[in-house]
């Protein structure tokens, strides 16, 4: 089975993206902000930034999530995709460790942005409880894969910089990967 993970900051286009490669693959997709404990929404609501703390137990969360809609016997195709920040290195570790199941593997595609760009795409968002004034906290502990991690020399990761592009053309950057 294949977990594709799509993560980056707030702003990004995470879940845009992750919708239309789950199109694509014709597989089960999931939102990993809705499996946020209420505590952690809570405290994103009110402008405070997440810990490490506050995320481990989400970022295992998500990764069963996805592991499950991927083993689930009305998934023919063996490919889940879920969407969370996944922003520091030790949080992409975590959710491997955190799998469950047989022969899983993970591919992380990881979006950024300029912090002005961000800003600007949160601000046009309706709704959501990730407000403009919390991308600061993300973007500064954002770790873009590099070296090692990226796929291109071995590792499991794909860094794509959206600034300046529309879903269409990050789309078209990522899907040639899968």
């Amino acid at each position: 089975m294949l977990v594709i993970v799509v993560g980056g900051p707030a702003g990004t286009g995470k879940t845009t993206l992750a919708e239309m490669l789950a199109e694509k693959l014709h597989c089960p997709f999931t939102e990993g902000d809705q499996l946020h404990p209420q505590v952690n929404l809570d405290k994103m609501s009110s402008g405070i930034p997440l810990t490490d703390e506050d995320r481990w137990d989400w970022l295992a969360n998500v990764s069963v999530a996805a592991c499950k809609h991927g083993a689930d016997p009305s998934n023919k195709t063996g490919f889940s995709i879920v969407s969370c920040s996944m922003l520091k290195k030790i949080y992409r570790d975590h959710i491997v460790e955190s799998a469950v199941g047989e022969n899983v593997e993970f591919r992380f595609v990881f979006l950024y942005s300029t912090l002005e760009e961000l800003y600007k795409r949160v601000d046009n968002r309706k709704g959501h409880f990730m407000k403009s004034d919390m991308v600061t906290s993300q973007y500064e502990i954002m770790e873009v894969p590099s070296g090692k991690e990226l796929i291109e020399n071995g590792g499991s990761a794909l860094a794509v910089d959206t600034t300046g592009k529309g879903p269409q053309e990050v789309f078209a950057e990522v899907a040639k990967h899968f």
